[in-house]
Order: C-alpha cells, then structure tokens, then sequence
C-alpha cells in the first residue's frame, strides 16, 4: 500500500491593532494659582499623554483653544507644557477654565478632553 508520512508546518497568524483606546491624559498643575503679573512663558502646567494601542493608533496630539492667553508647548513625545502666551489681567478674566483636547492618529479618531 501507500507509504503514510506525517507533515507538519507553523502558521503564523498576526494579530492587527485596531484603535479601541482613547488616549489618557494627566495634568499636573504647578501651581493653584498664577500671578497676574508673570511674564509670557511661565510655566503653568505639565501635561502628558498616553494611548495603549500601537503604529498610528497610538499617535497623539493635543490642542487649546486659541482665544485663551495660554499655549500648549510640545516638549517631548506626549509631554506638553501649558504656558502663558500673553498678559494676564485679574480684573478682567480671574479664571480660566481650559479644556486640553487630545486625539489620536487611528480611525476612527479617539478623542479626550480633559
């Protein structure tokens, strides 16, 4: 009869990311509370930022709102610093509320807002 010869082979099965994380974000405040007097610059926050998938998914970015006298200042892969940008005036505006907007890179794009 037949000789039987038993075969044996690997299948590699690769495992895609897709984007089901929204990035994390955490704010550390330096402070309270800022003098109306600090020049434009000063530090006000750090903020960093993490996504756990991976490639292009996993790519962040984070924005402000323009209108406001601060700026978000990219320091370093997912690290940010909230900085004044212009004058501040206590009897005009004596708090802000500022909601830092962070995206990924996937489809869909995953947003936070902190």
């Amino acid at each position: 009869g037949f000789l039987s010869v038993p075969v044996h082979c690997d299948v590699l099965v690769e495992v895609v990311d897709v984007n089901d994380n929204a990035p994390e974000v955490t704010v550390t405040s330096l402070s309270s509370s800022v003098a109306e007097d600090v020049p434009p610059g000063t530090v006000v926050a750090l903020i960093s930022v993490t996504d756990a998938d991976m490639g292009e998914n996993g790519e962040t970015r984070c924005q402000i709102p323009n209108n406001l006298p601060f700026k978000l200042d990219s320091t370093f892969r997912n690290y940010y610093r909230l900085l004044t940008k212009d004058a501040l005036d206590r009897e005009t505006v004596s708090q802000y509320g500022i909601t830092v907007t962070c995206s990924d890179a996937g489809l869909p794009v995953l947003t936070t807002n902190k």
